[in-house]
């Protein structure tokens, strides 16, 4: 009992450890980028934190598999380079009873990631989804800020204003440019405007201007056309429309992608249950590649341990594209599954193996 609390705490510190510091990595990117998305107008600064929030339930079963993974290569390493491992096996803990010991973590570990990828994940990116479906969260105007001259999404447009009252999307002394095809260039000046809804338009956001002038012409000619108005309206072009495509079938509940017979959903699906069954395949894993010895150090093995995880993942991954795109059967990314859960078995038991041709050979030669 002392000794699995031992491996226990070990384990549990190493993995603790390697995962928040892969979170931090994965956190601190993904906030830099929302980060520049919000200081140049493309997303609300106020929304920048709870995006992150909610999108941290859906790093974290990509995150859990490789902490854990680390962490056993880690804390088992360490034991074999102090040679607690020896004196354990001295003791009577064979590889069995390591293998029972560390299969423990490994699948309470395994039902975490379980519940994240089928009900956490799903359940936090619809909240994200619907933060990114907001306008006022995600419009270039909605989140229009005075003093600052802000681009639209397509590129095409540049606006300022002077003042900007967010209460009541009131905005005064406005400048819009508009670049066209032609090469054409629109400058638009008015008094006063504001941000509204505009169903007899088609729906969607407007910036509506009130007492303006409209600048029609090329740049370096004298040729102007000059428009005067009383009222300019002009729709707004929304933004992370890409994202929010791309979330919608990562946040589809767990029982949608069941009822669904879309490749897209089907993929998903094998995908969710595949990333528990990573935990147990990568545990044996890390027990076969922890060996090492005190010249050797503990870290020798971690490079090419990475290096198969990645294997690992970009195999299933590409599994996954192949099941979307209807060129491979679901049942491909089981079948990679079973092929690197045998190759763990052959790495942890390469030395029973060895051992069994050593005394195979002894017994010919007499």
């Amino acid at each position: 009992m002392i000794l699995f609390r031992y491996l226990i705490k070990e384990v549990s510190q190493a993995t603790a450890a390697v995962t928040v510091i892969l979170l931090l990595i994965v956190t601190s990117g993904r906030l830099a980028k929302y980060l520049a998305q919000s200081s140049s107008g493309h997303l609300s600064s106020d929304v920048v934190f709870w995006v992150i929030l909610f999108r941290i339930p859906d790093f974290l079963p990509l995150i859990l598999p490789l902490g854990f993974f680390i962490g056993v290569l880690l804390a088992y390493g360490r034991l074999y380079v102090d040679n607690e491992m020896i004196v354990m096996n001295a003791c009577g803990t064979g590889k069995k009873r390591l293998v029972t010991i560390t299969a423990i973590p490994a699948i309470l570990m395994s039902m975490l990631v379980a519940y994240l990828t089928l009900f956490g994940a799903p359940s936090s990116l619809n909240k994200v989804q619907s933060i990114l479906q907001n306008p006022a969260n995600t419009n270039s105007l909605a989140i229009l800020q005075e003093g600052k001259f802000q681009e639209t999404s397509d590129g095409q447009r540049v606006i300022y204003a002077e003042k900007f009252d967010p209460n009541s999307d009131a905005v005064n002394d406005v400048w819009m440019v508009e670049h066209r095809r032609d090469g054409s260039v629109i400058v638009i000046r008015a008094d006063s405007g504001r941000i509204s809804d505009n169903a007899d338009l088609g729906g969607g956001q407007y910036l509506t201007l009130d007492n303006g002038s409209v600048y029609d012409g090329f740049v370096g000619k004298r040729d102007y056309q000059i428009t005067e108005f009383a009222s300019y309206s002009q729709k707004v072009v929304e933004r992370r429309r890409v994202e929010k495509l791309q979330l919608e079938g990562d946040a589809k509940t767990t029982r949608a992608l069941f009822m669904s017979d879309k490749p897209s959903d089907i993929a998903a699906l094998h995908w969710r249950f595949s990333l528990p069954v990573v935990v147990l395949v990568v545990a044996l894993l890390a027990l076969a590649l922890s060996k090492t010895n005190q010249r050797s150090g503990r870290y020798i093995k971690m490079l090419p341990a990475v290096l198969i995880y990645l294997l690992y993942i970009v195999a299933i991954t590409g599994v996954r594209n192949k099941i979307e795109m209807e060129t491979q059967p679901p049942l491909m990314i089981w079948l990679v599954h079973g092929l690197f859960f045998i190759g763990a078995l052959m790495l942890l038991l390469e030395d029973d193996f060895k051992r069994l041709l050593a005394a195979r050979k002894s017994r010919a030669a007499i």
